[in-house]
């Protein structure tokens, strides 16, 4: 009767220990290969299955950070999706996400994906990194994105902006579009080079060549002495802007060196 009672009195006190643990558990919008990520597991995410390498998040910083990982999301599953605004994504080594019906990046609200390393994204169907309606910063990574549908695409093109700085990038979308469905696309440090003759046509929100969006391979390299590839709306205000919106009178050859936004584009003044 005592061993019972004793028993009892442990079971009960590992179940209050546990309901305790439970309710101090906070949960992230952000989940691994349909794993949700919350404050017990976040430290270290490599128990998911699908997961190698280190797989790491830190809500303070908002950053989840890929060290030598592979994420491989099967059937359904998404690799990493989020809805935290402001997620960092943080590559270091070599990374790969890999899925079948999923997409290899979906979030809404804005992200960066950043860091030294690379990061190799490869989908059956659905988009390698899919921006629903929220910005997306590349920058300093190398970025090889490919999906039989869309290579990196917006929700529709209107509110999603596309930001790549000083980072190299690959994106192929075999059946529906490489680079897509933006508002703008902004090169700061890196330029177009594959397809030669391909840009941004802001009429279209895609990456185009000769009037037709491109869904052959786009490729994006870092190029030191390129500010920016100036891509806009094409309802943007005529003029010349200061970047923080502020009109200036005066002509830009009477302003000193600086950028502007002239009729819509940014334009280095030497």
């Amino acid at each position: 009767m005592k061993r019972k009672a004793l028993l009892s009195f442990i079971l009960a006190a590992m179940a209050t220990m546990w309901a305790g643990t439970t309710q101090a558990q906070e949960y992230y919008d952000l989940t691994i290969a349909l794993t949700q990520v919350n404050s017990i597991n976040c430290k270290n995410l490599s128990f998911i299955k699908g997961v190698s390498g280190t797989v790491k998040y830190d809500d303070e910083t908002k950053t989840l950070t890929l060290e030598n990982a592979t994420i491989v999301g099967d059937k359904y599953k998404t690799a990493i999706s989020s809805k935290i605004d402001g997620l960092i994504i943080k590559v270091i080594g070599k990374n790969k996400l890999q899925t079948e019906s999923g997409s290899g990046i979906l979030y809404e609200n804005s992200i960066t994906i950043t860091g030294d390393g690379t990061l190799d994204i490869e989908c059956q169907k659905n988009c390698a990194i899919y921006a629903n309606k929220g910005n997306l910063t590349i920058e300093d990574c190398t970025i090889n994105a490919k999906s039989n549908e869309y290579g990196i695409a917006g929700y529709n093109g209107t509110t999603e902006n596309l930001t790549i700085k000083n980072a190299a990038i690959t994106a192929e979308g075999t059946e529906k579009g490489s680079i897509c469905d933006f508002a703008t696309l902004t090169m700061i440090g890196s330029k177009i080079s594959e397809p030669s003759g391909a840009a941004f046509d802001p009429s279209m929100h895609c990456v185009a060549l000769n009037g037709e969006k491109v869904t052959s391979k786009v490729v994006i390299v870092k190029d030191a002495t390129s500010i920016e590839a100036p891509t806009v709306n094409a309802t943007a205000a005529q003029g010349v802007y200061t970047l923080s919106g502020v009109r200036v009178s005066n002509e830009l050859k009477d302003l000193p060196k600086g950028i502007y936004i002239v009729n819509g584009k940014k334009v280095v003044k030497q």
